[in-house]
């Protein structure tokens, strides 16, 4: 060990008996030697004060605590005991009355720790955070894809004398625009539908107009054409009415 003179950094009295106090109890529990009560508290008070004796005295010499004889506060020992506690668990409990940094002067690898496992838990509670958030957006995303193959498969088997039945009820499940495409995309199949102006990529315009201008022309279809529009239907099924 390198003495105490040569070294780069001199530790603060209290944290020298701080931790020449908890060695000291350690070596006698080793030992089997029977402890007093507070056996932490005594043992740094006798390296800090020369007496093991809890005392205001004594504890105006620690850093951060600062107590006159005849101001109102905590008895002796119940700073004994907060004392004890704190010198047992190295800094991780520091009980009422001492004061809340105490820690940061006898304990700083203590109060580091403690910083280190809060970080820990709020990075595990942003992750936890963010991956329920990923695996909504992707629940959400595969029951769109699933809502589009739906919406594309009952398509599939419509006519433009039913198609405004369908578009009633996907228009607001289904986004604007995979709505457009999927109309201009079947369209295509139907002759009795050439021409529209609505269905041609330059159109601008929205997917109920596109519905509304097959609606308006299967109306003026003539009996050959809507049975040919039947016939175009995959396997021959009845078109959804």
């Amino acid at each position: 060990m390198i003495p105490k003179s040569l070294s780069l950094v001199t530790l603060l009295p209290e944290r020298q008996a701080a931790l020449q106090a908890i060695a000291a109890v350690e070596h006698a529990q080793q030992r089997g030697t029977r402890l007093a009560r507070h056996p932490y508290a005594g043992a740094f008070m006798k390296q800090l004060s020369g007496r093991s004796r809890v005392s205001v005295r004594a504890l105006n010499r620690i850093r951060g605590i600062y107590l006159r004889s005849r101001e109102k506060r905590a008895p002796l020992p119940e700073w004994e005991s907060a004392l004890d506690a704190f010198l047992s668990t190295a800094g991780e409990v520091c009980p009422l009355p001492l004061p809340g940094e105490l820690a940061t002067v006898l304990f700083p690898e203590a109060v580091f720790r403690r910083a280190e496992r809060a970080k820990h838990t709020a990075e595990k509670s942003v992750n936890h955070v963010t991956r329920r958030e990923r695996q909504a957006a992707d629940y959400r995303e595969r029951q769109l894809e699933n809502r589009i193959r739906q919406a594309e498969t009952e398509l599939a088997f419509r006519t433009p004398d039913t198609l405004r039945g369908w578009f009633a009820v996907w228009c607001d499940s289904v986004p604007e625009n995979d709505l457009k495409n999927m109309i201009a995309a079947w369209a295509r199949r139907f002759p009795s539908l050439n021409g529209l102006e609505t269905l041609l990529p330059y159109a601008g315009v929205v997917a109920c107009e596109e519905a509304g201008e097959i609606h308006l022309r299967a109306l003026h279809m003539n009996s050959r054409q809507q049975e040919m529009n039947r016939w175009l239907i995959p396997n021959k099924l009845a078109a959804i009415y």
